[in-house]
C-alpha cells in the first residue's frame, strides 16, 4: 500500500483533573500531528496532493483546536474553566472524553475519516511522547 503523510502543528491547553501527576494542572502543548493517508491515484501518480491534505487537516482539525482550551464536557471543573474563558471570548472546544493524547488521536482519526482514507494519526504532546491511532 502506498501512503503519504503530512505533519502539522497546533497549540492547545487542557487539564487532566484526575491525573496524579503535574497534568492535573492547567497546561498547554505544542502538538505535532502527523496524518498518514492512502487513496486512489489522482491520475498524476499521486496518492493526494500535499496541498489538499494540508487544507483538509486545517479545515477539519487545526481551525478548531489551534490556540484553544480543549476540555472534557463531562467534567464539572473543566466546564467551569471553559465558562470563564468563554466569558472573555476565548476559544474553547468541548469534547465528550478526557483530553488525553490517546483519546485525541482517536478523535482526530474519526473526524478526518469522512474526508480522507486515513491510515494512521500520530499525535505528539512532546517531542518524545506520542499516541498513535490507526485503521489496523
Amino acid at each position: 500500500m502506498l501512503t503519504v503523510s503530512k505533519e502539522c502543528h497546533f497549540d492547545a491547553a487542557h487539564v487532566l483533573p484526575d491525573h496524579q501527576g503535574q497534568c492535573k494542572n492547567l497546561h498547554g502543548h505544542t502538538y505535532r500531528l502527523i496524518v498518514e493517508v492512502a487513496e486512489g491515484h489522482d491520475g498524476n501518480d499521486m496518492v493526494i496532493d500535499f496541498k489538499d491534505l494540508k487544507r483538509i487537516v486545517g479545515e477539519v482539525i487545526l481551525s478548531r483546536f489551534d490556540h484553544a482550551f480543549i476540555y472534557d464536557q463531562n467534567n464539572e471543573m473543566e466546564r467551569d474553566i471553559a465558562a470563564t474563558l468563554t466569558k472573555y471570548s476565548l476559544r474553547c472546544v468541548a469534547l465528550p472524553f478526557k483530553t488525553t493524547a490517546e483519546n485525541l488521536a482517536r478523535y482526530i482519526f474519526q473526524e478526518l475519516k469522512p474526508h480522507l482514507q486515513v491510515q494512521s494519526v500520530y499525535l505528539y504532546e512532546t517531542p518524545e511522547s506520542y499516541a498513535r491511532y490507526s485503521a489496523e
